[in-house]
């Protein structure tokens, strides 16, 4: 009787469990038809008709086997209109987050774990510089009607287009964007190729730390009349807190930085087919999706193949079949940090050449997710934003001041751009590149004319002669001020040299205005290998140009292995140390993956540089000496 039961009840267990089997299954065949579903719906449209409200013709887009978009248009504004669609449709959320950046809006979409990073740009003044430049803008100019075009094909992606995921999972609504986006994109870019934040604020607390002999090992100019303070340890902690928050708040930011570029343009007395040849390698870190934005306009009276940033209309390079232009970082002094002088009495104000000033105040609210608002108030002096206001660890005692070229003149970022990417000669690209001030940029030019040309283009400036812009400069007195801006003739630039080719590894130009122009410039090996490569051949093509921008040769680390190999004892080294320095030895400096000696020379020089800094400046220091150039 037991057993008929137990039977009769596992019938029914099992036709219940059956039931519930089908019914999960019915249920994940509905989620993977709605997965399915979902995800084919949020995936780019190449192919079909979108009808836009705002262009005036029909234009057509052909995406070709890369997903790059062509775009056939009966004008620019319809082209750039189409561009912001496309490009929205694309990258969306890259374009979210580019535009964040610069305002402090981050810890909207990622909560307080952004807070510092927001504090920071929020304190620079990109966006009150966006503003202001917005406020002086012809809005009859072609510049803003092309901002505007984009704006417009953007905006509505945004409307109808389909929302990134990115948007649901995090809980964002989408806004609108605006040409203050635009400006802030430019600051943040701006700001991402300079090193003066990481650079100045360390060699102070070296110069604090340590005596001149030290600097002088570094090849640091020492400044005259310098009175080394032996106990100034709050000042050392000081300047190495802004190094550290400031290397932090760019590791944590959610695009990547601008960090350095080649680039070489050949006349055509140096090619095999009598024309000029371009070629631009514009180094960025990895990113998915990429930096770089392609896209291809083809109008009746336009034409060019650019590469964009995001959120932006105009490209930073690009190509059609008269001219082609390249980029590669400057490295200019545009960012200088000034000491600045408390009242004895009243912290309100602080010292300037005419006497005392009161500080401007600025009160800013930062939104966060799941969390209150956070108001925090920044001070500005003369020179520009009190640092000590947003970075955590720095006493108010001895607030420093950062006075950065991007807001300091007037910004004509758009303006530059809108000029390069639409000049008619050598002369026209050259005006546009005047225009800008930060960041500073190596211009490479070349044409369908036989011309070619480099510009270091940036707002430059003069000191005193005993100023060092490399260290934290004394704002009270009025000494280490800016005395000059230099007219833009008597910057860097080669325009048809007579040795046929210019380039650009982001190395130190050759002297200016009777000065060898202050920055944080690369060392010579990638400098001095594109010059031995370009110099003796004068055949060049497509093909050996590809295979220049592909070298892996150092020219420089050959010579510093025969500078140790005169310096250290070999008879002191082991057998495997002496089959270790054989290889280094018979090495021509190829990096090739299969190569063993680039493994044994970067080991050598990374124990060699720790062994010789690392005691003397302690680990914080050291670590921050490493991200130098």
């Amino acid at each position: 009787m037991l057993y008929l039961n137990t039977t009769y009840y596992n019938i029914i267990l099992m036709k219940i469990f059956k039931k519930i089997l089908k019914f999960l299954l019915i249920i994940l065949v509905i989620l993977a038809i709605a997965g399915f579903w979902y995800y084919n719906h949020l995936k780019p449209s190449y192919s079909g008709e979108v009808s836009l409200e705002n262009i005036e013709n029909k234009t057509t887009v052909y995406y070709d086997g890369y997903g790059i978009p062509h775009i056939y248009a009966e004008n620019q504004l319809d082209a750039t209109t189409t561009l912001g669609y496309v490009h929205a449709q694309d990258r969306l959320w890259q374009m979210e987050l580019m535009r964040r950046i610069a305002p402090g809006r981050l810890s909207e979409v990622f909560g307080k774990d952004l807070i510092e990073n927001d504090t920071f740009f929020a304190s620079l003044g990109i966006e009150e510089n966006s503003i202001e430049t917005i406020k002086n803008i012809d809005k009859n100019s072609k510049t803003y009607q092309i901002i505007e075009a984009y704006l417009k094909g953007v905006n509505q992606f945004m409307d109808e287009g389909p929302t990134p995921i990115e948007y649901t999972l995090v809980g964002l609504n989408k806004e609108p964007f605006q040409i203050k986006d635009l400006y802030n994109i430019f600051g943040y870019m701006s700001f991402s190729f300079a090193m003066a934040q990481n650079t100045d604020p360390f060699l102070s607390a070296l110069e604090l730390k340590l005596d001149s002999t030290y600097l002088k090992e570094l090849n640091i100019h020492i400044r005259p009349n310098t009175t080394f303070i032996k106990n100034a340890k709050q000042e050392i902690e000081n300047y190495s807190t802004m190094v550290s928050t400031i290397n932090s708040v760019m590791d944590k930011s959610p695009v990547p930085h601008f960090i350095g570029s080649n680039s070489w343009v050949v006349s055509e007395e140096k090619t095999k087919n009598g024309k000029v040849i371009l070629a631009n390698d514009p180094h960025m870190g990895f990113s998915q999706p990429s930096v770089w934005y392609e896209a291809h306009i083809i109008t009746p009276d336009f034409e060019l193949y650019g590469y964009y940033l995001a959120g932006v209309p105009l490209p930073l390079l690009g190509h059609n079949r008269e001219y082609a232009y390249g980029v590669t970082m400057f490295e200019n002094d545009d960012i200088d940090f000034y000491k600045e002088e408390l009242h004895p009495t009243d912290t309100n104000k602080y010292k300037t050449p005419t006497g005392y000033e009161s500080f401007k105040t600025v009160s800013k609210t930062i939104k966060v997710k799941d969390n209150d608002d956070v108001t925090f108030n920044v001070k500005y002096t003369r020179h520009g934003p009190i640092v000590n206001d947003v970075v955590k660890g720095i006493s108010n005692n001895n607030p420093i001041a950062m006075q950065w070229m991007y807001t300091l003149v007037e910004n004509k970022a758009a303006e530059v751009f809108y000029s390069l990417s639409r000049a008619k000669s050598m002369a026209d690209f050259k005006k546009g590149a005047s225009l800008l001030h930060a960041p500073g940029l190596n211009l490479m030019y070349g044409d369908a004319k036989g011309n070619i040309a480099w510009y270091a283009s940036a707002k430059l400036y003069k000191h005193k002669d005993h100023v060092n812009t490399k260290f934290i400069l004394d704002g009270a007195s009025g000494e280490d001020d800016i005395i000059e801006f230099l007219d833009f003739s008597e910057n860097p630039m080669a325009e048809n040299p007579s040795w046929n080719y210019v380039y650009s590894a982001n190395n130190q130009p050759d002297s200016i205005a009777g000065m060898l122009y202050p920055g944080y410039y690369i060392t010579e090996d990638r400098a001095k290998r594109i010059v031995s490569l370009l110099e003796p051949k004068n055949n060049w093509n497509s093909t050996s140009m590809k295979a220049m921008i592909n070298d892996v040769t150092s020219s420089v680390a050959p010579e510093v292995i025969k500078e140790i190999t005169n310096t250290i004892n070999f008879n002191s080294f082991s057998k495997n140390e002496r089959r270790a320095f054989d290889v280094l030895q018979l090495w021509d400096g190829s990096n090739t993956l299969d190569a063993v000696a680039p493994t044994i020379y970067n080991k050598f020089v990374y124990l060699y540089l720790k062994n010789t800094f690392e005691d003397e400046l302690g680990q914080d220091l050291y670590d921050q000496f490493k991200q130098t150039h």
